[in-house]
């Protein structure tokens, strides 16, 4: 005796029409995610394909092909190339409209990644000039310093000798 399947012929096309939606190509693996990791993948798959397969095939049956527009009565071929001529134009304004569309997106999307950049540069420009202040913050300190040290070590060269010259006199006053 078969046991039941898992998930049902409905839940995973459900599942992979879903996927779809999202803008995801519906494969086995991220079908059989999208049921909870339920169902194998091979009947997963099969199903897959089936349905696809199915809605696949064309809009009407092929078998009448004895029949062509122009054996059609003249009202009828006249009434096929106008409803023609109205879908093309449709899809050509379809077609246009979606690319404006996408362009308008594609423009915003970059103005707002060029505007992200432009506050990324201006914030390490103020690093960089902070940066430079803080240098010559340091390098005046250290020249300052320098000069105190520079003095420091007169006035201790000018000690040791009065120093020397103090030892010298005492060791001639005692001696």
């Amino acid at each position: 005796m078969a046991r039941h399947a898992e998930v049902t012929e409905q839940e995973i096309i459900d599942a992979a029409l879903a996927l779809e939606q999202r803008g995801k190509r519906p494969n086995p693996g991220a079908i059989r995610k999208a049921l909870g990791d339920r169902g194998g993948l091979a009947r997963i798959k099969s199903i897959w394909q089936r349905y696809c397969d199915n809605r696949d095939d064309p809009l009407y049956d092929s078998s009448q092909d004895s029949l062509t527009l122009d054996s059609l009565p003249n009202t009828y071929a006249e009434n096929v190339q106008t409803l023609i001529g109205k879908v093309t134009h449709a899809m050509e304004h379809m077609a246009i409209a979606a690319y404006h569309d996408a362009q308008q997106l594609f423009e915003r999307r970059l103005k707002s990644l060029e505007a992200t950049h432009e506050q990324a540069l201006e914030h390490y420009k103020e690093s960089e000039r902070s940066a430079d202040e803080c240098v010559q913050k340091l390098e005046s300190e250290l020249d300052e310093l320098q000069v105190e040290l520079d003095g420091l070590a007169q006035q201790n060269a000018k000690l040791l000798i009065e120093n020397a010259e103090m030892r010298g006199k005492l060791e001639a006053a005692k001696g």
